[in-house]
């Protein structure tokens, strides 16, 4: 008898965050947190803000210490959230952004199933 093995689909995504000109609702600059805490291939963290006044599908994106340095954009969120929902491996990764003004975080989003 032939014994099934279930080999694990991944899902990948390339995205960066939106809102890291913006400050956190405790006035801390999103920006200084990218400065000091975020750097290549760090593994982020996503959580579903439910309560967000602007869409209830948003989605934080935290540095590994926990602080939030933007959002996922509308689009990915939609696509994200049910696997976040679902509690399903998510592994999220910093791509460095560096514009001229402004510090950005590109992100490698990898959905396991």
């Amino acid at each position: 008898m032939a014994k099934i093995i279930r080999i694990p689909s991944v899902f990948v995504y390339d995205t960066k965050v939106v809102g890291v000109s913006k400050d956190n609702q405790d006035g801390s600059s999103r920006q200084e947190i990218i400065k000091q805490e975020v750097r290549e291939d760090d593994k982020l963290s996503l959580e579903a803000e439910p309560d967000n006044p602007y869409d209830a599908n948003a989605i934080k994106v935290l540095s590994k210490e926990g602080n939030q340095i933007g959002y996922l954009n509308k689009e990915m969120a939609e696509t994200i959230l049910p696997a976040l929902k679902n509690e399903a491996e998510i592994h999220v990764t910093a791509k460095w952004v560096n514009g001229e003004k402004m510090l950005g975080v590109g992100l490698r989003i990898e959905l396991v199933s």
